[in-house]
């Protein structure tokens, strides 16, 4: 079976480049990646933030926007079920759905995408 946090993670992983939990980043990760913060809920709660930071190391801005553009596609306007134990994730467009921020170095080559994801936990448990 798949638990609520494996759906998640597979969605995000999907995009042909890695997804870490954001505490589970490992030290010799290189860019592109995706980080996240997974929110944890069940059927009855309300609609819960997750936020997606898109990682790109380069001159370019073009890449990194296809990729969100990418996400984008995926998730859609009406949002897309994850199946798991239990039921399923809705995951849809938070907002803004996406923006670009700089990391806070000041190295211009780190190319970062705040991605604003809502969860609806239609679980069980």
């Amino acid at each position: 079976m798949t638990t609520k946090a494996a759906a998640v993670h597979a969605f995000l992983a999907g995009f042909g480049i890695p997804a870490y939990a954001a505490a589970s980043v490992p030290d010799d990760a290189s860019e592109p990646y995706l980080t996240y913060s997974l929110p944890v809920g069940a059927w009855g709660d309300a609609e819960m933030a997750m936020e997606v930071n898109l990682w790109y190391y380069g001159d370019g801005e073009v890449a990194p926007n296809a990729k969100v553009q990418e996400i984008s596609d995926a998730v859609g306007l009406g949002g897309v079920l994850l199946p798991c134990d239990g039921g399923a994730v809705w995951v849809k467009r938070g907002s803004p759905f996406a923006q670009s921020v700089t990391d806070g170095t000041t190295d211009d080559k780190i190319k970062r995408r705040y991605i604003n994801l809502d969860l609806e936990y239609i679980t069980t448990s």
